[in-house]
Protein backbone atom coordinates (compact mmCIF):
# COMPACT_ATOMS: atom_id res chain seq x y z
CA UNK A 1 0.00 0.00 0.00
CA UNK A 2 2.71 2.46 0.99
CA UNK A 3 4.24 1.61 -2.70
CA UNK A 4 0.90 2.94 -4.05
CA UNK A 5 0.68 5.95 -1.95
CA UNK A 6 4.51 7.13 -3.18
CA UNK A 7 2.88 7.04 -6.59
CA UNK A 8 -0.39 8.46 -6.39
CA UNK A 9 1.12 11.35 -4.70
CA UNK A 10 4.16 11.83 -7.46
CA UNK A 11 1.26 11.51 -9.61
CA UNK A 12 -1.23 13.57 -7.96
CA UNK A 13 1.69 16.50 -8.18
CA UNK A 14 2.24 15.67 -11.65
CA UNK A 15 -1.38 16.34 -12.60
CA UNK A 16 -1.39 19.79 -10.03
CA UNK A 17 1.42 21.01 -12.70
CA UNK A 18 -0.17 19.90 -15.92
CA UNK A 19 -3.38 21.19 -14.18
CA UNK A 20 -1.14 24.99 -14.15
CA UNK A 21 0.78 24.42 -17.72
CA UNK A 22 -2.86 24.53 -19.16
CA UNK A 23 -3.95 28.09 -17.66
CA UNK A 24 -2.63 30.11 -20.13
CA UNK A 25 -3.73 27.67 -23.16
CA UNK A 26 -7.35 27.38 -21.91
CA UNK A 27 -7.44 31.39 -20.67
CA UNK A 28 -5.93 34.35 -22.89
CA UNK A 29 -4.44 36.80 -20.40
CA UNK A 30 -5.72 37.27 -16.99
CA UNK A 31 -8.43 36.91 -15.35
CA UNK A 32 -10.72 35.64 -12.29
CA UNK A 33 -11.71 32.30 -13.82
CA UNK A 34 -7.49 32.37 -15.06
CA UNK A 35 -6.56 32.87 -11.93
CA UNK A 36 -9.05 30.35 -9.82
CA UNK A 37 -7.83 27.71 -12.37
CA UNK A 38 -4.35 28.19 -11.92
CA UNK A 39 -5.09 27.96 -8.25
CA UNK A 40 -6.71 25.15 -8.51
CA UNK A 41 -3.71 23.65 -9.95
CA UNK A 42 -1.60 24.85 -7.01
CA UNK A 43 -3.67 23.06 -4.63
CA UNK A 44 -3.52 20.35 -5.99
CA UNK A 45 -0.32 20.31 -5.92
CA UNK A 46 0.18 21.18 -2.24
CA UNK A 47 -2.12 18.29 -1.40
CA UNK A 48 0.39 15.84 -3.00
CA UNK A 49 2.81 17.80 -1.06
CA UNK A 50 1.04 16.68 1.97
CA UNK A 51 0.79 13.20 0.99
CA UNK A 52 4.59 13.24 0.90
CA UNK A 53 4.84 14.67 4.16
CA UNK A 54 2.63 11.94 5.48
CA UNK A 55 4.64 9.28 3.66
CA UNK A 56 7.66 10.55 5.11
CA UNK A 57 6.55 11.00 9.17
CA UNK A 58 4.35 7.40 8.61
CA UNK A 59 1.44 8.94 10.57
CA UNK A 60 3.57 9.47 13.40
CA UNK A 61 2.14 13.17 13.41
CA UNK A 62 -1.51 13.31 13.97
CA UNK A 63 -1.29 17.19 12.79
CA UNK A 64 -0.01 16.01 8.90
CA UNK A 65 -2.10 12.99 9.10
CA UNK A 66 -5.10 15.01 9.76
CA UNK A 67 -4.14 17.45 7.37
CA UNK A 68 -3.75 15.00 4.85
CA UNK A 69 -6.82 12.86 5.33
CA UNK A 70 -8.84 16.13 5.02
CA UNK A 71 -7.35 17.27 1.74
CA UNK A 72 -7.77 13.68 -0.16
CA UNK A 73 -11.39 13.70 1.66
CA UNK A 74 -12.05 17.12 0.12
CA UNK A 75 -10.57 16.47 -3.47
CA UNK A 76 -11.78 13.12 -3.31
CA UNK A 77 -15.49 14.59 -3.38
CA UNK A 78 -14.51 17.47 -5.85
CA UNK A 79 -12.89 15.18 -8.56
CA UNK A 80 -16.15 12.93 -7.64
CA UNK A 81 -18.58 15.70 -8.26
CA UNK A 82 -16.56 16.66 -11.14
CA UNK A 83 -17.17 14.15 -12.95
CA UNK A 84 -20.77 14.59 -13.09
CA UNK A 85 -20.29 18.19 -14.75
CA UNK A 86 -17.23 17.14 -16.87
CA UNK A 87 -16.71 13.57 -18.21
CA UNK A 88 -12.71 13.98 -19.27
CA UNK A 89 -10.03 11.33 -18.74
CA UNK A 90 -8.15 13.88 -16.14
CA UNK A 91 -11.23 13.70 -13.81
CA UNK A 92 -11.55 10.39 -13.48
CA UNK A 93 -7.50 10.07 -12.97
CA UNK A 94 -7.87 12.81 -10.28
CA UNK A 95 -10.58 10.82 -8.50
CA UNK A 96 -8.62 7.11 -8.40
CA UNK A 97 -5.83 9.31 -7.41
CA UNK A 98 -7.17 10.83 -3.84
CA UNK A 99 -9.70 8.27 -3.77
CA UNK A 100 -5.98 5.96 -3.30
CA UNK A 101 -4.35 8.66 -0.72
CA UNK A 102 -7.82 8.73 1.30
CA UNK A 103 -7.46 4.71 1.74
CA UNK A 104 -3.80 5.17 2.41
CA UNK A 105 -4.44 7.23 5.06
CA UNK A 106 -7.48 4.94 6.70
CA UNK A 107 -4.72 2.15 6.76
CA UNK A 108 -2.11 3.75 8.55
CA UNK A 109 -3.14 4.76 12.07
CA UNK A 110 -1.87 7.89 13.47
CA UNK A 111 0.23 7.51 16.85
CA UNK A 112 -0.67 9.16 19.99
CA UNK A 113 0.65 12.44 20.04
CA UNK A 114 0.35 15.17 22.68
CA UNK A 115 2.76 17.70 20.31
CA UNK A 116 -0.09 20.24 19.30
Amino acid sequence: MRTAQKIASILIIALGLLHCSFTFRNYYGISYEAAWFLGTGVAIVLAGFLNIALLRTGARDVVIWTMALIANVFFLLGFAASSYMMRQPQVFVGAALFLTATTYCFVVKPAESRNW
